[in-house]
């Protein structure tokens, strides 16, 4: 995966759109996510970024690994005399 950003040329031809707010929309209905934007309101996203994305959407990250935890018992107060 690359930490290069995706160009504006990339992420108009990714979503399909040429509008900056209708590319935000897009990542917002794909992959659930605000992007973070440009002061021109252009989306910034990385390709490695929008690589993990398509890879959760797919199902292909592994599940976290569940840690099992001690069993918690409540703490017994005394009242101090």
């Amino acid at each position: 995966m690359s930490d290069r950003l995706m160009s504006a040329d990339d992420i108009e031809r990714v979503t399909g759109k040429k509008r900056y707010g209708k590319q935000a929309d897009w990542f917002k209905a794909q992959f659930g996510i605000t992007v973070v934007r440009c002061g021109d309101g252009s989306p910034v996203i990385t390709w490695a970024t929008f690589e993990a994305l398509q890879a959760k959407k797919a199902g292909l990250t592994s599940a976290p690994i569940k840690e099992e935890r001690p069993a918690l018992r409540p703490a017994i107060l005394r009242a101090v005399k």
